[in-house]
């Protein structure tokens, strides 16, 4: 089996993914925690704007630091995949499932929904429209 785990950095997202690296490591699973980088469309050459890219950058400098703390909530398991997941600003839930599929993935678990990374919105539709069952 694979897991999928969406992680944001909180006190109950990092119990969850201490939870469900102790089942993997229990049972063979495999597991990969990601983090989203969610960014701006940048449209060059019409407008040559600075201010996306840099945000853009600073965003994925930001999951890279959340995986840091997935990895020390895993307590440094290097079994565990971790992978930042840039993806549009716009239906991220979509590219979250995309990225299921790619990854032939079993199941994807939401760490914890409110730090996730995506809206309420998005969440909902990563429940209707995922190939995956999601938890």
């Amino acid at each position: 089996m694979h897991t999928l785990v969406l992680y944001g950095h909180s006190k109950r997202g990092d119990a969850r993914l201490r939870e469900v690296a102790g089942l993997a490591r229990e049972y063979g699973d495999r597991l990969t925690v990601l983090t989203l980088a969610l960014q701006e469309p940048v449209t060059f050459p019409v407008k040559c704007d600075t201010r996306r890219g840099l945000w853009n950058q600073i965003l994925r400098e930001v999951a890279q630091e959340e995986l840091t703390r997935a990895y020390m909530a895993v307590e440094a398991d290097d079994d565990v995949a971790l992978d930042v997941l840039v993806c549009p600003d716009r239906h991220p839930a979509d590219a979250l499932a995309a990225e299921a599929v790619t990854r032939e993935a079993d199941e994807i678990v939401l760490a914890d929904a409110p730090y996730s990374g995506l809206r309420r919105r998005e969440r909902r539709r990563l429940r209707r429209r995922s190939p995956v069952p999601v938890r």
